[in-house]
C-alpha cells in the first residue's frame, strides 16, 4: 500500500491528465476485480456436508495412484471452476481403465466441501495462494465415487488436452533423466525427480532457470519462422500461424507463469503488429503482460515463481547488453531478497553457478530437450549428456558455502528489492554508490541479528496428532528440539507416507530463524507420532546431541528410522538425573531402562523466561505416580504444563495436576483425530482445578517468546479468539 501511494503521488506530480486518468481507470478495474475474487473465495469456502458433485476432468490432469485417482477438474457443479480432489477407488480394473482413457471424463461424487487449509505454523508455506492462483477456492473431503462417464465432444480445448496426454505418455517412454527434463521443461508436468532437481537449483540460487526459461517458446517461434521460409510462405501468413500455435502450446506446456509470460509477450508483439500499432518498447510490453497475468491470476506475485519470473525478466530488459558475468551479478542482487524471503537461505557462490550453468542450460540443454522430444530416437545420444549435466549440478551442489540466513521482514524485502533495481539501473554513479552501501550494510546487519536473536522461545509446533517442541535460549546459546511429529501407520500399508509434517512446521520455522544447527534432539519415546520424522531433522540439520530414554535403541522404529541417518552426532541414552553437557533442562524420568513405550517417556523440566515448563511426553498414569513419589517438591508450582499423551485420560492424573498446579496447560493434538483427544474428562478436570488450557487444534503453533530479563509474551500460528494467559 505504501508503494502504491508513492506511485499515485508520483503520477499526480507529473501533471499529465491522460496518464492520471489511465492509472485511475486501471486501479478501479483491478479493485473491482480483486474484490469479486475475494468475495467468491469467502462464499465458496463455506462448510457443506453430503454434497453431490459433478467433476469434469481432462485426461492429462488425472493421475492414477495406488488407492484411487488424483484429479484437477476443470469444472465442478458448485461454482463451475476448477477443483482438486482425490477419489478413492479400490477396484484395480477400474483404475487401470481410467488410466488408459484419452478423452474428458465426468465423475459423479459425494463428499463434504470446505475452505482450503490455512497455515497453522508461523512461516509455513501457504498452499492456498497456489490453489487460488489455479482458481481453486475450496477443497473436497471424504470424496466417494458414485460413477463416471466419458465426454466425447469436438471442443478445441478438449482436443488439445487429449493431445497433451498423448505427448506426456510419449515423454514417459524416454529414459531418465531426459524423461523428467522433457516432462518438466516442455510439458510442465513435474516428476519427483524434477521436484528434487528444482530444490537443488533453488538451494544453489539458480531456480530462475525455470522461472524465466520460456526460451523454448522463442525457439518454437523461430522454428515456425524457418519452416515458413522453407515453404516460401508470406510473413503475414507465418505470423498468423504463430498466433494460432502459441496459445495451443501454452495449454500443452502446462500453463505455468513463466510460460504465460513468454507466450503472451510474443503474442502481444505479433497482435500489435497486426493492428498497426506503433512498435512498443520492451518495458511497455512487459508491463502489459504483467497486468494481463494479474487480472487472470491475482495471486501470481504472491508466489516465488511469479515474483522471480517477472522481476528477473525485468532485469533482462533493463540490462540487454550486459555480459555473462555482469548479468549474473545483477540477477544475484535482485533475486537475493525474493529467495531469502521464500526459502531463507542462499549460496555464497550463486554468481559462479549462474556463470557456469545458465549458458549450458540455454545453449545446450534446451535444444537437446526439444530435439529429443521431436525425435525420440535421439534420446540414446542425448540422455548421457543430460546425465553429465546432472553430475555437474550435483558437484556444484556439494560445494560448501550455503548461508542459512533467515526470513527478512516483508517491508525490508520490498525496500531492498527496490534498492537492487536502482543499483542495476542507469543513473548517477554517486547515487548507485549510496544504494550499494546501504544495500550491503542492511544484509550484514540482518544476518548478525539472526545469528544473535536476543529473545528465546518455547514453541509447541502444530504437527497434527503428535508432538514437536522447540526450546531456544536467547542469543541462540542452545537450540533444543523435543520430538519431531510424524504419522502412525495403520494396517499393512506398503507405501511410505510423504515426509511433510516436519517440513511444514519445525524445518520451515527453524530455517526462517536462520538456524542450521540443533544442539539437542530429544526423542521422548519410540511412537511414530513423536519420532516419525527424526530422519528429516537429521538430514536437514547438523545435530550435535541425540537424547532418548535408555532402551529406545532396541526398538524397530529407532533402528529403521533414526539409526541409519545419524552422522557425527553424539548419542545419549539417558535416565533420571543424567547429565548432558550444557543441556538447558533437567531429566526427571524414566528411572530405569525401558522399551521405549509410553510409560518410559522422557520427562523434562526447565526454567525459561522466569516460567517453569514441564513436558511429560506420553507418560502414563503409573509413570506420573512413580515420578511424583520421587520429585513431588520439584513439580510444585509449574507455570506451563504440556498435557501428557495429547490430553488423553491415560495420563494427566488429578494427582499430577493438583501438585503441579500449572497456570497454563498446552494441548498438542490433531484436528478431528480418531482418539477423541483431548479427552473430555481431562478438560473437565482442568476446569475444576481452574487451569487455563489452549490447544494446537484451535491456535496452531503456540509459542512463548522471552528476553533475558524475563519479559515475555505468547504468540500463535492462528491469531483468533481471546489472548493466551500471559
Amino acid at each position: 500500500m505504501i508503494f502504491l501511494l508513492i506511485w499515485i503521488i508520483r503520477i499526480i506530480l507529473l501533471k499529465k491528465h491522460q496518464i492520471l486518468m489511465q492509472a485511475v481507470l486501471i486501479l478501479a478495474c483491478f479493485f473491482i476485480h480483486f474484490s469479486n475474487v475475494i468475495t467468491q473465495i469467502q462464499r465458496d469456502g463455506g462448510e457443506k456436508t453430503d454434497v453431490n458433485l459433478t467433476l469434469k476432468v481432462h485426461p492429462d490432469e488425472l493421475k492414477v495412484m495406488d488407492e484411487g485417482v488424483s484429479v484437477r477438474a476443470y469444472y465442478n457443479s458448485i461454482n463451475g471452476k476448477p477443483v482438486q480432489a482425490f477419489i478413492p477407488i479400490n477396484n484395480n480394473a477400474v483404475l487401470s481403465e481410467i488410466g488408459r482413457l484419452d478423452c474428458d471424463i465426468k465423475f459423479s461424487v459425494t463428499g463434504s466441501t470446505g475452505a482450503l487449509d490455512r497455515p497453522t505454523n508461523i512461516n509455513q508455506y501457504d498452499f492456498r495462494r497456489f490453489s487460488y492462483g489455479k482458481r481453486i477456492f475450496f477443497k473436497i473431503k471424504k470424496c466417494q465415487l458414485k460413477g463416471y462417464s466419458l465426454i466425447r465432444d469436438n471442443q478445441i480445448i478438449s482436443k488439445v488436452h487429449a493431445w497433451r496426454r498423448t505427448l506426456i505418455v510419449r515423454c514417459q517412454e524416454l529414459p531418465n533423466p531426459l524423461q523428467s527434463y522433457c516432462l518438466g521443461v516442455i510439458m510442465g508436468s513435474q516428476t519427483d525427480f524434477f521436484k528434487e532437481n528444482s530444490n537443488k537449483l533453488r538451494d544453489m540460487g539458480i531456480i530462475h532457470l525455470f522461472c524465466i526459461s520460456g526460451m523454448h517458446v522463442f525457439y518454437l517461434a523461430r522454428f515456425i519462422e524457418r519452416i515458413a521460409v522453407f515453404l516460401r510462405l508470406k510473413r503475414e501468413d507465418m505470423e498468423w500461424i504463430q498466433i494460432i500455435i502459441l496459445p495451443v502450446y501454452f495449454i500443452i506446456g502446462g500453463g505455468s507463469t513463466s510460460l504465460f509470460r513468454a507466450v503472451t509477450l510474443v503474442l502481444t508483439q505479433l497482435i500489435a503488429k497486426k493492428l498497426n500499432f506503433k512498435k512498443q518498447q520492451a518495458l511497455e510490453v512487459w508491463c502489459l503482460v504483467l497486468l494481463v497475468n494479474l487480472f487472470i491470476n491475482p495471486f501470481v506475485l504472491l508466489q516465488m515463481g511469479g515474483q522471480l519470473s517477472y522481476i528477473l525478466s525485468l532485469v533482462l530488459i533493463m540490462s540487454p547488453s550486459s555480459g555473462n558475468l555482469g548479468m549474473s551479478i545483477k540477477v544475484f542482487l535482485v533475486e537475493i531478497p525474493i529467495i531469502l524471503f521464500s526459502v531463507y537461505k542462499i549460496h555464497i557462490f550463486t554468481v559462479l553457478f549462474n556463470i557456469i550453468v545458465v549458458p549450458i542450460f540455454s545453449a545446450i540443454i534446451i535444444p537437446i530437450l526439444i530435439l529429443s522430444f521431436t525425435i525420440p530416437y535421439l534420446s540414446l545420444v542425448f540422455n548421457p549428456l543430460i546425465n553429465l549435466f546432472e553430475l555437474l549440478l550435483e558437484a556444484l551442489d556439494k560445494i560448501p558455502g550455503m548461508i542459512h540466513f533467515g526470513k527478512p521482514p516483508l517491508w525490508v524485502t520490498l525496500i531492498l528489492l527496490v534498492m537492487a533495481l536502482k543499483i542495476i539501473s542507469s543513473g548517477p554513479e554517486y547515487h548507485k554508490k549510496v544504494y550499494r552501501y546501504v544495500y550491503c550494510s542492511s544484509w550484514i546487519l540482518m544476518w548478525s541479528y539472526f545469528k544473535l536473536i536476543p529473545f528465546g522461545e518455547v514453541t509447541f509446533f502444530d504437527v497434527g496428532q503428535g508432538d514437536s517442541i522447540l526450546v531456544r535460549e536467547p542469543f541462540n546459546r542452545s537450540v533444543t528440539l523435543i520430538d519431531t511429529g510424524g504419522k502412525v501407520q495403520f494396517g499393512n500399508k506398503i507405501h511410505k507416507p510423504a515426509k511433510m509434517i516436519a517440513e511444514n512446521s519445525s524445518v520451515s520455522y527453524l530455517g526462517s530463524m536462520g538456524i542450521s544447527k540443533i544442539d539437542y534432539l530429544c526423542l521422548t519415546h519410540q511412537d511414530m507420532d513423536h519420532i516419525g520424522e527424526a530422519d528429516v531433522i537429521l538430514k536437514k540439520f547438523k545435530v550435535k546431541n541425540l537424547i532418548f530414554p535408555d532402551g529406545v535403541e532396541t526398538t524397530s522404529n529407532y533402528k529403521n528410522n533414526i539409526q541409519p541417518f545419524i552422522r557425527n552426532t553424539r548419542v545419549n541414552r539417558v535416565m533420571a538425573n543424567y547429565k548432558v553437557e550444557k543441556f538447558p533442562m533437567r531429566i526427571l524420568f524414566p528411572f530405569q531402562r525401558g522399551k521405549g513405550k509410553n510409560g518410559d517417556s522422557l520427562v523434562l523440566k526447565g526454567l525459561f523466561g522466569k516460567k517453569q515448563f514441564l513436558l511429560t511426553g506420553d507418560l502414563d498414569l503409573e509413570g506420573e505416580h512413580t515420578m511424583l513419589n520421587r520429585y513431588r517438591s520439584e513439580i510444585k508450582d509449574i507455570d506451563v504444563f504440556k498435557l501428557g499423551h495429547h490430553g488423553s485420560k491415560t495420563a494427566n492424573s488429578d494427582e499430577l495436576l493438583s501438585v503441579a498446579s500449572p497456570k497454563l496447560a498446552i494441548i498438542s493434538a490433531g484436528r478431528n483425530n480418531r482418539y477423541g483427544h483431548p479427552n473430555r474428562e481431562v478438560i473437565e478436570r482442568l476446569r475444576q482445578l481452574r487451569i487455563h488450557s489452549v490447544s494446537t487444534q484451535d491456535r496452531g503453533m503456540i509459542s512463548y517468546r522471552f528476553f533475558p530479563n524475563g519479559v515475555g509474551r505468547w504468540i500463535t500460528g492462528i491469531n483468533e479468539g481471546e489472548n493466551i494467559v500471559q
